[in-house]
């Protein structure tokens, strides 16, 4: 099945299995456990009597046994809508170890690449939490199928000292025959007066083991920096790991022409700066600015006019590899007066003012996606911004190819956190409804179909 762009929804919620009769409560499953424990006669017995604490590493395999034993449910929707994933937990009464039920803060999607999304489950993030996998959900199979999900160990605790994250730092790359390479690149800002340290942490799956690489980075990265978006660039020869400030630049490491990981330690990585002109400081850049790989080729949309308040274009920018020193070229440029004046705009009666958090379409050379924001709303007890329209525009042909009009109150808070990415997959099963297993699919033309 050809690969198709989605919306995905960073946060994936954990649902109660639909046969489960009480809802999930963290603390009465404790308690059911303190219960259990006491009917063993071994609460309050003597010391020598009580049972021997669980390991850290009998833990890491609990947690992870639970995690396996989820069921993923994707529905895929055609952008700009937004594409949501959830995991639906195995039921209590499943002889499934206890550890595992403590993961009550769902997970984040951390990466996708055709057909492989990665989680962050629960609280897990690099370098940072104990006992935590990555969760790998594989949308080429069957979701009823144990092949569906696998869960890859979490980097060292040892470095959590000094190195950490800045935002979304997995990538995860596809290759042949269902291998792949997951990338997460950390930082090192403690040491004054010196470069900042980086530390990329590679996962090939042909290994199973973790490979760290250490070194400085550019120059140009400092503390300030923060990675807004990451993804994989796979085109003729190269095969780039790319992570992404949208107020700086992006730095780029090569996997090399045969995608294998080498042995070596040293991290060597490059930084190539944004548009001249477009390095400026704000601490929201993600309101007016995205960048992606669009079929193989990195590109930089810029809001020209938003900051200054005044007319808006959007400047969308391609950078050219295959100099010695990586530039920006003009791609395409809209502007904002003349998305107004398209007949489908005016059909839908969309308001004329400016838009916010625009979307690369990750395999699309001209399409971009655009919210319409709405009125702020008091959304149980905190102010919330709404939106209005999601917006689909063909940049280069001046059209609004579509305007969906929306309702919901946390859209826009929704939008903020996307993860835009090109997927395919034949199938993925769904427990959720009784009788036929469902398969989601994407058609020819974008549109979401069930197949029972």
């Amino acid at each position: 099945m050809a690969p198709a762009c989605i919306l995905l929804d960073r946060t994936v919620a954990f649902r109660s299995h639909p046969e489960e009769t009480e809802p999930f409560d963290l603390g009465v499953r404790a308690e059911r456990v303190l219960g259990a424990e006491r009917a063993k006669g071994l609460v309050g017995a003597t010391t020598a009597e009580l049972p021997k604490l669980p390991s850290r590493e009998d833990i890491e395999a609990s947690i992870a046994k639970y995690l396996l034993a989820m069921t993923p449910d994707l529905e895929v929707v055609e952008p700009p809508d937004v594409s949501c994933l959830t995991m639906r937990r195995p039921l209590s009464s499943e002889p499934i170890p206890n550890h595992g039920w403590s993961l009550r803060d769902g997970a984040v999607a951390a990466a996708a690449d055709k057909n492989l999304v990665v989680l962050y489950p629960g609280s897990y993030r690099p370098a940072y939490s104990y006992n935590r996998w990555y969760l790998l959900l594989n949308l080429g199979t069957d979701a009823s199928s144990s092949s569906s999900l696998s869960a890859i160990p979490g980097i060292r605790l040892e470095y959590s000292d000094c190195y950490r994250t800045t935002g979304y730092g997995a990538v995860i790359m596809t290759r042949e025959g269902g291998a792949f390479v997951l990338a997460e690149l950390l930082f090192d800002f403690h040491r004054r007066g010196l470069p900042a340290q980086g530390m990329l942490c590679l996962w090939q799956s042909s290994l199973c083991s973790w490979v760290y690489k250490h070194g400085e980075l550019p120059a140009e990265v400092y503390r300030t920096w923060r990675t807004h978006m990451s993804f994989p660039v796979q085109s003729r020869n190269r095969n780039l790991f790319c992570w992404v400030d949208l107020l700086h630049g992006l730095l780029l490491w090569d996997l090399g022409r045969h995608c294998e990981v080498d042995s070596s330690d040293w991290l060597d990585v490059s930084f190539v700066p944004l548009p001249h002109g477009c390095s400026i400081s704000d601490q929201h850049p993600q309101e007016y600015r995205n960048m992606a790989c669009v079929d193989g080729t990195i590109k930089f949309l810029n809001m020209d006019g938003y900051m200054e308040g005044g007319p808006i274009s959007l400047v969308t920018y391609a950078l050219d590899l295959d100099k010695p020193s990586p530039s920006w070229m003009v791609d395409t440029k809209l502007l904002l007066k003349d998305i107004w004046k398209d007949k489908t705009f005016i059909s839908k009666d969309v308001p004329q003012i400016p838009p916010l958090f625009p979307i690369l379409s990750t395999l699309e050379h001209d399409v971009v996606y655009l919210v319409i924001p709405g009125d702020v709303e008091h959304v149980e007890g905190y102010l919330v911004r709404g939106v209005k329209f999601l917006l689909s525009v063909d940049a280069c042909k001046t059209r609004v190819i579509s305007a969906t009009q929306q309702k919901h109150p946390r859209a826009l808070v929704r939008w903020r956190y996307l993860l835009a990415a090109s997927v395919s997959h034949s199938q993925l099963g769904s427990k959720y409804h009784q009788g036929a297993v469902e398969a989601i699919g994407m058609g020819a033309s974008g549109k979401r179909m069930k197949f029972e």
